[in-house]
Order: C-alpha cells, then structure tokens, then sequence
C-alpha cells in the first residue's frame, strides 16, 4: 500500500524535470537569438540622386573635408540640440563623411539657395523657422526642406559646397521624438545628395515615409556619397 503513492509521486517529479529540461534550452535559444541579433530588419529598396556627373557617378560633398555647420537655434523646440547630435552622428556613420559643429548663428534661410557667408567657415546653415516665415509650411506644402549647392571641386569636378537644412518650428515643437527624426534624417539625406524615390518603404519616399529609420535601398544610397564609397582623397 505505501509503495503506490510514491511511484506516483516519482512518476510525477519524473515528468517535471523531463519539462524543465525541455523548457530551459528553448528559452535560452530564444534568449540568445535576440541578443545577437536586436536590429529590426530594413526594407530593401531604391534610392536616388539629387545630381550626378556626366560618367553617372553621384555629386557629393568633398570627402577629403570634414562639412562645417552651424545652427540657428532661435525658434529651435525643445531638445533639438540632442536630436541634431543624433542625426548627424547618423549621416556621418552611413557615408563615412564627417560633419564638424561650428557654433551658432541669427542667419535665417534663403530658399534661393544662397546664404550670405556663415560664420566660422561653415558649409551649411540648419534652421528652424516659424511656420508663417516659410512659404512651404504656411502653404502646408512641407514641413522641411533642405538644398546642397553645387560649387567647382579640387580636380574640376563638381562637389556640393554649401548646403541648408530648413524645418518647420511649429511641426517639431508638436512632433514626437521619432518623428522628428525621421523629418531631420530625411533632410539630412537630401544635403549629402539623395533625391526623393517612390517607394514608400524607404525614407527618402517622395511622399513623406512612414519610416523612421534609414532603410536598406536608403543606406545603400549614402554609401556612395562619402568615403565610404572607396578612396578618393589624394
């Protein structure tokens, strides 16, 4: 009689340590499949060129020089000194440029395309302008725009030389983090040289992309406008 209740009981813990055993490599596969690989996959894609040479190779910044900015922080929302750290770091990760901060500056944007000279030598202004100052945004047409020049390189060719980056105060004074980087990202994209495409699973989507990060065909893109690209400094 006392011998049946303490097969059971074996029977039982038996079984138990069978479901630990089973249970434990399982989690611990699941386990270490996401610490190896946490990046979310990127969407393949296209990408586009603002201007390109006559051989079809991409204008881009000149890759020997670091590109001086400086930044109109006057209408800035809050935390825009992060998020513009951020982006850059981004841009300068994905190309293989290097960008330098130059301090700040009042210059407010021309959307011809020309600045008077920025201070400290810097290339490129980046603004935030209010709303009804922009004829873009008051029209609802866009909530940033940016525009790289095109200027004479070292050996004749074309690098781009000086550059804006424009944005809409009231959007990113409302917007969430992410959104904001995305709009920043984008612009950022078409300073270094990339054109809109129409593919909305990319970034640089002409329609305003959903996307928050570069996506595949958006990095292979920048890739070719920096050194990353291959050697060409001499």
């Amino acid at each position: 009689m006392p011998s049946t209740p303490r097969r059971r009981r074996s029977r039982i813990r038996f079984a138990a340590l069978l479901l630990v055993a089973v249970e434990i490599p399982l989690f611990a596969g699941l386990l270490v499949a996401q610490v190896a690989d946490p990046t979310p996959a990127r969407a393949a894609g296209d990408h586009a060129f603002l201007n390109q040479a006559a051989d079809g190779a991409p204008v881009t910044w000149d890759p020997c020089s670091p590109v001086g900015y400086v930044v109109d922080w006057t209408d800035a929302p809050d935390g825009a000194l992060a998020l513009v750290t951020d982006a850059v770091a981004t841009v300068e990760e994905a190309t293989g440029l290097t960008f330098t901060a130059l301090g700040s500056t009042q210059l407010r944007p021309d959307q011809g395309g020309a600045t008077d000279p920025l201070p400290g030598g810097a290339e490129v202004l980046v603004s935030w302008v209010p709303t009804a100052q922009d004829e873009l945004f008051a029209a609802g047409e866009a909530i940033g725009w940016a525009r790289p020049m095109v200027v004479g390189g070292r050996s004749g060719g074309q690098v781009y030389g000086r550059g804006q980056v424009v944005l809409d105060a009231g959007w990113f004074a409302d917007a969430s983090p992410a959104r904001a980087r995305g709009v920043l990202l984008h612009e950022l994209g078409h300073l270094v040289g990339l054109d809109h495409v129409e593919d909305p699973s990319q970034l640089m989507d002409a329609g305003g992309s959903l996307g928050r990060e570069y996506q595949q065909g958006d990095l292979e893109g920048l890739a070719r406008l920096g050194p990353l690209a291959g050697p060409r400094c001499s």
